[in-house]
């Protein structure tokens, strides 16, 4: 028989027997006088109790054969039934070297991130209607008048001092290229 039919088959009979127990004390019960109730609920307590030790049989039994078939020992046994030789199952250790993990490699098919320019933008004012002079270098030839209002981009050269001004290199709407005064013109955030 395999290993879990023992404790199924003590399972079936004790509840059998439980049910037995149940039965005689719900037919008795009633029907007899007190002394007669009594012997039949100590027979019935016997019943009952015979049950729970079936169940725990099986229990065990269950737990026992879980146990063998954890156990690590194997015994061989010969035709005679004596003990010929008994092996310890050892767990094995196996270390093996340990494996490299990847590096990340740069993908040369995604593009490189290019700093975005910062523009920066000014007005023309402050010239009462005048207009401020465009001119090819700082305090240089003119070029042309650019009237109040007029938006302009600042270009990245750095500002020169020249005849007590500070003067600035800037580009127009009209994409033309030249130098103002600093002093008459309004200069937006450039962050």
């Amino acid at each position: 028989m395999s290993g879990i039919t023992i404790p199924v088959i003590l399972t079936v009979v004790a509840v059998i027997v439980a049910l037995a127990a149940y039965r005689g004390i719900r037919r008795g019960g009633a029907r007899f006088y007190t002394l007669e109730r009594e012997t039949m609920l100590r027979r019935a307590s016997f019943t009952l109790i015979g049950s729970v030790v079936l169940f725990l049989a099986a229990i065990g039994l269950l737990v026992y054969n879980y146990q063998q078939t954890i156990d690590p020992n194997v015994v061989i046994i010969d035709e005679s039934g004596s003990v010929e030789a008994t092996v310890t199952a050892e767990p094995e250790l196996q270390i093996q070297p340990p494996t490299p993990s990847p590096t990340a490699t740069a993908d040369p098919n995604i593009p490189t991130a290019t700093p975005t320019p910062v523009i920066c933008r000014a007005i023309v004012d402050g010239t009462s209607g005048s207009g401020l002079t465009l001119r090819e270098a700082p305090s240089g030839p003119e070029m042309s008048i650019l009237p109040d209002g007029t938006i302009l981009t600042l270009l990245e050269d750095e500002p020169d001092e020249v005849n007590d001004f500070t003067w600035r290199k800037v580009r127009t709407v009209s994409q033309e290229e030249g130098w103002v005064v600093e002093d008459f013109l309004k200069i937006g955030d450039c962050n």
